[in-house]
């Protein structure tokens, strides 16, 4: 009996002693979140002046249509950058294991860069469709294994292009199966079974249209006269206004026959779900246009049709009027031929402090945007003493060691406080978005708001 008691005893000591040793879990701390309504950042009723609407409608669509002046604008050294990219560091496929030199050259085969430019074609986007940097839907990650290089972030995807986006075909790859498209926006490679080769006199018809349409909310059905399913109306997508009844918008679509070439088909549009492009602007109807995207699921570069940060802006603040760049860093670096729109501050020298002090005097509420390296946001103002924001954001910066860097995942559309994560110990105290805030766009001068 003495010996059992001895045996357990001894049992019971080196159990306790294993899991002393056993590493134990980190409690990770809850993020602070205020409510996510976007009225509640609404302050005042003012409008942004005709002039300026029209002003910004008319550049709108000048860049829009730019495609079908048949001049490429990307030099053949550029298109190579994914190649040499993936010269340089593999990356890593699907399953996670490493692509080798003969997957590349077989892509480079496939691109056929030697013969680029080939065509010099104006055509437009019969399907909402993924721009990829070479001709392929295979994913490339760098390390999986650490934060910002696994998935969702596929370094060969470009962006997403919606609907009825002009476009100029300037390339077609070896077997014709990927073509290269310039947009006024963007530029990557299309399936071509999502694009339609447009004639002179179809080119001629939409760049006199007058009017366009944009959708109120994501996801409307689009339908033909049967009442079959063609394409979804997203919130971003311009679609050209050819009539209307008490009720309906009447408008087209172009989808490609089986020859490659668009052709129009009419549809009839609930009026409750669009309105005229552009929408009037005001603080108010940002709000009520952006919360109907609240807590969508972020997308790396557009990816599986979701939005990121840029994206995001670029499709919410599109509907009033501002054509934006697809990626962050140009939209807070644009050119405009307005001198009255995207005046930029360089706040990059400043202290957390000053950087408040900026905000809070210069900024317009739901029409300044935040910029940092990687990422850029909408200023909503203040609450309760504290500067709120709202973006698509994928996560924050952590230490998981003291080397590695991590993630906390926030994932998706939110409203959040400049200063999310402070004092959270696991949250990079030093990459507070504060901190990392190196420039202010506002999107018009203040005085261009008015209580008419």
């Amino acid at each position: 009996m003495q010996a059992r008691i001895t045996t357990f005893i001894c049992v019971v000591f080196v159990t306790l002693v294993f899991l002393g040793c056993a590493p134990k879990e980190v409690e990770h701390s809850v993020l602070r979140f205020p409510p996510q309504d976007l009225r509640e950042f609404v302050k005042d009723s003012k409008v942004l002046n005709r002039a300026t609407l029209q002003a910004q409608k008319k550049e709108y669509l000048e860049n829009f249509f730019s495609p079908w002046d048949k001049k490429p604008h990307i030099k053949a050294s550029e298109m190579k950058w994914g190649l040499n990219a993936a010269y340089s560091k593999q990356g890593f496929g699907e399953n996670l294991q490493v692509y080798d030199d003969n997957e590349i050259k077989a892509l480079e085969l496939e691109a056929n860069l030697s013969t680029y430019p080939s065509v010099k074609k104006p055509a437009i986007i019969t399907r909402s469709t993924n721009l990829r940097v070479l001709p392929t839907n295979k994913p490339r990650f760098l390390n999986p294994k650490l934060a910002g290089e696994g998935f969702p972030f596929d370094y060969w995807q470009n962006s997403y292009i919606y609907l009825g986006t002009p476009v100029l075909i300037t390339h077609y790859s070896r077997s014709k199966s990927w073509a290269y498209v310039e947009s006024g926006f963007v530029s990557g490679w299309v399936n071509v079974l999502d694009i339609g080769i447009l004639n002179d006199n179809q080119i001629k018809n939409l760049k006199q249209t007058k009017d366009f349409l944009v959708a109120k909310r994501d996801y409307i059905s689009l339908k033909n006269t049967h009442n079959e399913f063609l394409e979804n109306a997203r919130i971003g997508m311009l679609l050209p206004l050819l009539g209307r009844t008490k009720t309906q918008y009447e408008t087209e679509i172009y989808v490609r026959n089986a020859r490659g070439y668009a052709h129009a088909i009419k549809i009839a549009l609930d009026k409750n779900d669009f309105a005229e492009f552009p929408m009037a602007f005001s603080s108010a109807e940002v709000a009520q246009l952006a919360q109907n995207l609240m807590g969508e699921k972020y997308g790396w570069g557009g990816m599986f049709g979701n939005r990121d940060c840029s994206m995001f802006l670029r499709d919410i603040l599109g509907n009033f009027g501002f054509y934006l760049p697809r990626n962050s860093q140009a939209q807070m670096h644009q050119d405009s031929k307005n001198s009255t729109l995207y005046i930029y501050r360089d706040i990059s020298k400043q202290n957390a402090q000053e950087k408040l002090k900026t905000l809070k005097e210069y900024g317009i509420p739901f029409a300044t945007l935040l910029g940092m390296q990687g990422h850029i946001m909408l200023y909503l103002g203040e609450m309760n003493g504290e500067i709120y924001i709202l973006h698509d954001i994928w996560g924050l910066r952590t230490l998981q060691n003291e080397t590695q860097e991590g993630r906390k995942i926030i994932g998706k559309i939110a409203i959040t406080s400049l200063e999310i994560g402070k004092n959270v110990p696991e949250i990079k105290q030093e990459s507070l978005l504060l901190y990392r805030i190196y420039g202010m766009r506002n999107l018009f001068l203040k005085q261009a708001l008015s209580d008419e």
